[in-house]
């Protein structure tokens, strides 16, 4: 079942959020130590100008993808609602819950869009991500990140 989170979820999502930071390739991001307070405030804030979704498999949370709207920094009237994170247990991954959430989030999407609320909507996806073949489903690559680590 996908959903929209719950303040209750946020136990889990944080405990996701540290599997989801311990995966990153940059490797300041690994064993995060998290202000608890700090966070589920934050958690708060992107429920009120966001969305966090979150997926379950057989009654617990396997997987969630948090966007919060943001004010393009040159053109503060242009909203974009930008993934911030996207993460599905290892357990899951073999399932469609990764690309349930996708959905979701697509619906949000739109309806923000269509209601006037963002000009648009983003997903970043990590090298190690699997291949969706968004462009087939309606998305257009706009940029990429280069993490520097030195010349060979």
């Amino acid at each position: 079942m996908i959903r929209r989170a719950t303040i209750q979820d946020f136990d889990r999502i944080m405990e996701m959020m540290i599997e989801f930071a311990n995966s990153s390739p940059l490797s300041a991001h690994h064993d995060p130590q998290y202000d608890d307070q700090y966070v589920r405030k934050l958690l708060c804030e992107v429920m009120n100008n966001g969305v966090i979704i979150v997926g379950e498999q057989n009654s617990r949370v396997e997987g969630m993808l948090i966007a919060y709207i943001n004010s393009d920094p040159w053109l503060p009237h242009v909203k974009v609602l930008r993934e911030l994170a996207w993460w599905v247990e290892p357990c899951a991954r073999n399932s469609t819950l990764g690309y349930k959430l996708l959905k979701k989030y697509q619906e949000y999407g739109k309806k923000l869009h269509e209601a006037g609320v963002i000009d648009a909507f983003m997903l970043t996806l990590m090298e190690i991500s699997p291949d969706f073949d968004l462009e087939k489903r309606g998305w257009n690559k706009v940029e990429r990140n280069y993490m520097y680590e030195g010349v060979n």
